[in-house]
């Protein structure tokens, strides 16, 4: 990259604007520490796009030069510009004839000349930067796409080599390396189209092996049907033959058919004379068993209209019990308050009657002293008169002095009298206030024993409210933990049979759908006739591989079915001998074609890559070995298991089929080179030893897969008898109608309602009980207070009058 100047203004520790150049092929820059070697360095990075961060400053304002001594100026701004030339081709021959001259020193090197590009980078006074190409604003895109156009890739740092790069470079693994090279070629950018290329030519690969299959197979469909042809030759050959014998053979036949029809038809008269006699007592007992049924369905529709009823009428009795309680409480305390208030209006009467004498008496008094008024007034009168006839009358002199007198008398007996009138009226006022003491007295001592029967009678019922609702709540927690374990009981019977129905379905299903298998399967019929006549003709006939083994687990099912391929169709014998011998006689009898596996000559993986493979996948719990996954019946037959699957492991996921397959194959190559491993995981997915990868399930699949649950099919049955068996006996536990789980829940529900409501109405009841209690107590002490206080406020009041 002919780079020629460097302009940096207020970058780092170069102040103001600096010029710096002209750069050459090769420019060595030198200097003592701090002089700005690296501030240098770090300036072309800053161009070329390399972040703050990495420039050791924590912002874009570290980076703007600071004069030591000075306050932080928050107007200053840095720049920072590259001045590229592209240089002609004649420049280029120039700029290399000058360099290789050796008359001329390094100042006499010319400059390249060409088409100027000036990259600038900014920082501006708020410490944002801005991307400049030729004092012209552009974005970070821009930029970048710029300097890639000139060969300068940011995400490389295919630029400077800066201080530690060569040894990140050093412990950089393959990958990394490959990914470094692939970002400075540019290479990179064309990974989604190498992968579609990569996908299609796999698909392209699938395509010919798929080709390349079809072709053998083909091939070898050609020689069987030419074999087929010879066959059907010789067969045509010995169908005459066999035509006529056939003929005296059904001839035979159908004479003796026809004697066995004879007989057979005296035989079924007599049968259908029988079937009528026995249907037309079985028609008898249908209807008798029908009319049965229906008295019997009446009698429980009427059982259950009653059970129905009775339990209404016990929940309005339940409901009417409180009330009818709360009813005759309230007549017994009116009753009570009725007696109590004849007693105070007999009370009453009496007080009333003495008032009343009391009254009388008072009245005479009056008359009395309004009599002795009216005589002492006579008298005065006539004493007057009487003075007044026998002196005269008094002189003016006499009057007067009279009347000094009068003054003076009625001066002089004023104080007497108004104290004799403050006595009458205090008088008065004590007899009043001991009356009306008198009075409170009585009516206080009254409220005092309406108080106390009260206090008694609350104190009673208190105490009975008490009893009836711990009685009450007896019953209803009784009624509730029955109610609670009925519903337990009906819940574990409902859970049970839920279960029993579940796997009742269940079961159905899987022999429905084993039985539609075996009704479409004529082929796998045809194959198993043919191995039963091959085991009665040849003893070392052993079965298909698929009956004699089965997977550990059933999730292993399909992944074994897939690993075994083929060859778990195949016939296992003891030698070679016995399979050409099934092969003859399979040709000859017409039956088909058969694949052997003679046990003699298999050839199965060495023990050794066997162990090593056994080893690693203890290791690593994620996949295991196939031959490992499997069971025979017969350890003699585990060489056929062998053979069939081989070496091949079953993954649980396809990740970890490729990780086995591909990832440690690959840093096996560098380490010494691994074996290649063929991979099945448990969907059924495939990677062969080749490192082609089959994925996907056909329903056949699935079919060879539920093939080894076939020995499961009897055992079935039996469950499914056992579990009928039990349903029955759930049922008859749980009985029916009214002794059923659900009307005795229903009759305990209104029992428990009935016994809340009582309950409630109780503890109500008794909350007020305790109530009105604590202020009839209250009232009684109070009125034993008042009444103390009463009886000396009577005492005084007797004190005053006898005074």
């Amino acid at each position: 990259m002919p780079v020629t100047y460097l302009e940096l203004e207020n970058f780092k520790s170069y102040a103001g604007l600096q010029r710096i150049g002209p750069f050459f092929n090769f420019t060595c820059v030198i200097g003592p520490n701090g002089s700005g070697k690296s501030n240098l360095m770090d300036a072309i990075s800053f161009v070329l796009g390399v972040q703050s961060r990495d420039l050791r400053s924590s912002q874009m304002k570290d980076l703007i030069f600071r004069p030591p001594g000075t306050a932080r100026d928050e107007t200053l701004s840095a720049r920072a510009s590259l001045v590229y030339v592209e240089p002609t081709k004649a420049g280029e021959e120039n700029t290399d004839e000058e360099e290789n001259s050796p008359k001329k020193g390094r100042l006499s090197k010319k400059i390249p000349t060409g088409k100027t590009i000036i990259f600038s980078r900014v920082i501006t006074t708020k410490g944002t930067g801005e991307y400049q190409i030729n004092s012209k604003n552009v974005t970070f895109k821009q930029y970048e796409a710029k300097l890639a156009s000139i060969g300068v890739l940011l995400k490389a740092r295919n630029f400077l080599v800066f201080q530690g790069d060569v040894e990140t470079m050093a412990r950089k693994n393959p990958k990394q390396l490959v990914e470094m090279f692939e970002n400075i070629s540019g290479s990179s950018e064309l990974k989604e189209e190498y992968e579609v290329a990569c996908k299609v030519k796999e698909e392209a690969e699938q395509r010919t092996i798929f080709a390349f299959n079809k072709t053998k197979e083909h091939k070898s469909e050609r020689r069987v049907l030419k074999e087929q042809k010879e066959e059907a030759e010789r067969f045509h050959n010995l169908l005459s033959q066999r035509t006529s014998l056939k003929t005296n053979y059904f001839l035979w036949l159908l004479f003796h058919i026809h004697s066995d029809v004879q007989q057979r038809e005296s035989s079924v008269t007599e049968l259908q004379e029988s079937l009528a006699e026995h249907q037309a007592v079985v028609t008898d007992k249908e209807g008798l068993l029908k009319k049965a049924k229906k008295e019997a369905s009446k009698a429980r529709t009427q059982s259950s209209a009653k059970d129905k009823l009775r339990i209404k009428l016990e929940a309005e009795v339940d409901k009417l019990q409180p009330s009818v309680i709360e009813s005759s409480e309230a007549i017994a305390a009116l009753k009570k308050r009725v007696s109590a208030d004849s007693k105070a209006a007999s009370r009453i009467e009496k007080e009333k009657a003495a008032h009343g004498e009391k009254l009388a008496e008072l009245e005479e008094e009056i008359a009395g002293h309004v009599e002795k008024e009216s005589e002492l007034q006579q008298e005065y009168d006539q004493l007057k008169q009487s003075e007044s006839d026998g002196i005269g009358s008094l002189t003016e002199e006499q009057e007067v002095q009279y009347e000094k007198i009068r003054d003076a008398a009625a001066v002089a007996s004023a104080a007497p009298r108004r104290k004799l009138q403050s006595a009458i009226r205090g008088l008065e006022s004590a007899r009043a206030k001991a009356a009306k003491v008198g009075e409170e007295r009585k009516e206080l001592l009254g409220r005092k024993e309406d108080a106390e029967r009260s206090c008694g009678e609350l104190t009673t019922r208190k105490e009975t409210l008490e009893k009836s609702l711990e009685k009450t709540q007896s019953e209803l927690k009784d009624s509730e933990s029955t109610l609670s374990t009925l519903q337990k009981t009906a819940a574990d019977y409902q859970a049970k049979r839920s279960t029993i129905e579940a796997q009742l379905d269940a079961i159905n299903n899987t022999l429905r759908q084993a039985k539609d298998d075996r009704r479409k399967d004529k082929e796998e019929e045809r194959i198993l006739t043919a191995i039963g006549a091959l085991k009665r003709h040849f003893p070392g006939v052993r079965g298909r591989l698929v009956d004699l083994c089965r997977p550990s687990q059933q999730r292993y099912n399909l992944a074994v079915t897939v690993a075994g391929g083929k060859d778990m169709d195949a016939i296992v014998v003891d030698t070679k001998r016995t399979a050409f011998d099934c092969i003859k006689y399979l040709r000859d009898q017409r039956i088909g074609t058969a694949t052997f596996l003679p046990l003699d000559s298999l050839q199965v993986p060495s023990s050794e890559s066997t162990e090593r493979l056994r080893a690693m996948a203890e290791n690593d719990k994620r996949y295991r070995l196939a031959a490992d996954v499997i069971r025979v019946s017969d350890e003699s037959n585990r060489r056929a298991v062998l053979y069939a699957v081989g070496n091949t492991v079953v993954c649980d996921s396809l990740d970890v089929a490729r990780e086995i397959c591909f990832e440690r194959r690959g840093g096996g190559r560098g380490g010494g080179g691994e074996e290649r491993i063929k991979a099945v995981t448990l969907r059924g997915a495939v990677i062969s030893k080749a490192g082609t990868m089959t994925g996907g399930v056909t329903k056949e699949d699935n079919n060879k897969a539920g093939r080894f649950s076939d020995h499961k099919l009897e055992e079935l049955r039996s469950k499914k008898d056992a579990l009928e068996v039990e349903r029955e006996d759930l049922d008859s536990e749980a009985g029916r109608g009214s002794g059923s789980h659900t009307a005795k829940a229903e009759d305990l529900r209104n029992t428990i309602g009935n016994l809340r409501n009582k309950e409630q109405y109780s503890k109500s009841d008794l909350e007020y009980t305790k109530k009105k209690l604590k202020e009839q107590i209250t009232l009684v002490k109070a009125s034993k207070k008042t009444f103390a206080k009463l009886e000396k406020q009577s005492a005084d009041a007797e004190e005053d009058v006898t005074e």
